[in-house]
C-alpha cells in the first residue's frame, strides 16, 4: 500500500500539498515522536513529610519558533522496586506549562506512602531545548527543586560523584536518592571522610528501574560520632551505568528540606 502511494506522488507530484498528504505526513511524525520520546527521568517521593510535583514546558525557541507544536507527555510512576504503579498521558498546547502533582496520580492506596521511587516523562514532541523536566518537593514549611540531567546516559566523573560539607546533626542531616535508568541491578561503593581523612565505606544497591532514599545514619554507625562536629565529604561511586543521583539536606528543627543533585 504504502508502494502504491509513494507512485501516485511520483506521477502526481502536486499531491503532495494536498490536505490528505500532509495530513497523513503529519500523523507519521506524531506517531514517530510518541515511538522515539525525548525521555527524561528523575526521583520523587510522596509522603506526609515531603510532597513532588513535576513541571515540563513546551515553549518555542527564538532560532527554532516553526518547531514547536501541541504534543503529549506521558508521565509514568515506579515503586523504589522499578514497578510501574501509576501512568498517565498529558496534552501540552503550544508555549504551554504542565504542573503535574505526582501524588494524585497514585492509587490512593499508595498517596502519601512512597517513601521513593523513579519518575519518567516521555515528552512526545520535536526535540526543544525548552522541554527540560523540573521536579519540586516540598512541604508545609518548604519547598526545593532540581532538574533532571538529561541523563539516561551519565559517564563516570572520575569515577565517583562527590558531596562536600556533609554533616550530621539536628539542623544538618543528609540523605542520598538515587534512582537505577537500566533494567540491570546497580551497585556503588559509598564512602564518608572524616576532616583528618579516615574513612567509612558502605554499599547502595537498586534493582532494575528501582530507587533509594538513604540517610547517613541507615549507611553508617554513628555518623555524629565519627565526624566529631567537624564536617566531611561523602563520595558516591559511579559504576558507568545510568542512574540520577541527588542528595538532600533535612534541617529536623525546622521541617525544611534542601536538594541538589549530582
Amino acid at each position: 500500500m504504502a508502494l502504491i502511494a509513494r507512485q501516485v506522488l511520483e506521477r502526481y507530484p502536486r499531491l503532495r500539498t494536498s490536505w490528505a498528504v500532509r495530513q497523513a505526513s503529519a500523523w507519521r511524525e506524531r506517531r514517530s515522536w510518541r515511538a522515539h520520546p525525548r525521555r527524561m527521568a528523575s526521583w520523587y517521593c510522596d509522603t506526609a513529610e515531603l510532597r513532588t510535583r513535576l513541571i515540563v514546558s513546551n515553549l518555542e525557541l527564538p532560532e527554532a519558533a516553526h518547531l514547536c507544536a501541541p504534543t503529549s507527555i506521558l508521565v509514568t510512576l515506579l515503586d523504589s522496586d522499578g514497578l510501574q504503579i501509576a501512568q498517565t498521558r498529558v496534552q501540552l498546547a503550544r508555549n504551554a506549562s504542565a504542573v503535574v502533582e505526582l501524588g494524585e496520580l497514585l492509587p490512593r492506596r499508595l498517596r502519601a506512602a512512597v517513601a521513593s521511587g523513579q519518575v519518567v516523562a516521555d515528552f512526545e514532541g520535536p526535540q526543544l531545548g525548552s522541554s527540560r523536566a523540573y521536579l519540586h518537593w516540598y512541604n508545609d514549611r518548604g519547598l526545593t527543586s532540581s532538574h533532571e540531567k538529561f541523563g539516561l546516559t551519565l559517564p563516570a566523573v572520575g569515577g565517583y560523584w562527590a558531596v562536600p560539607d556533609v554533616r550530621d546533626s539536628e539542623d544538618y542531616r543528609v540523605h542520598l536518592a538515587v534512582t537505577n535508568l537500566e533494567t540491570q541491578t546497580y551497585v556503588s561503593e559509598v564512602t564518608l571522610k572524616d576532616d583528618e581523612g579516615h574513612a567509612l565505606r558502605a554499599q547502595v544497591w537498586l534493582p532494575p528501574n528501582g530507587s533509594r532514599f538513604v540517610s547517613l545514619g541507615e549507611l553508617f554507625q554513628n555518623p555524629n560520632g565519627f565526624l566529631h562536629d567537624q564536617p566531611g565529604v561523602l563520595y558516591f561511586g559511579n559504576n558507568s551505568q545510568a542512574a540520577m543521583y541527588y542528595y538532600f539536606v533535612h534541617n529536623a528543627r525546622l521541617g525544611t528540606w534542601r536538594a541538589q543533585h549530582l
